[in-house]
């Protein structure tokens, strides 16, 4: 009688019902996780640009202010 190998679990204890849950949640949970660090380098790439944009404007010396009349007209 040959003996057949039995499937290796990283997880004793568990059925391969179980273990296969297991591991579709990690999947879900792993995706998710990546999802949202691309969608923090998105947002920290566009609040360099914004951060940038303000420090030009912010050192504008006068250029796009309105000037109004000291003398009101008739």
């Amino acid at each position: 009688m040959v003996n057949k190998p039995q499937p290796y679990f990283y997880n004793p204890g568990m059925s391969s019902t179980q273990l296969e849950n297991w591991l579709g949640q990690q999947k879900i949970h792993l995706s998710r996780y990546n999802s949202l660090l691309k969608e923090k380098a998105a947002l920290e790439e566009r609040l360099q640009c914004i951060l940038a944009e303000i420090t030009v404007m912010a050192n504008c010396e006068g250029e796009g202010k309105l000037n109004f009349p000291w003398e009101p007209s008739p």
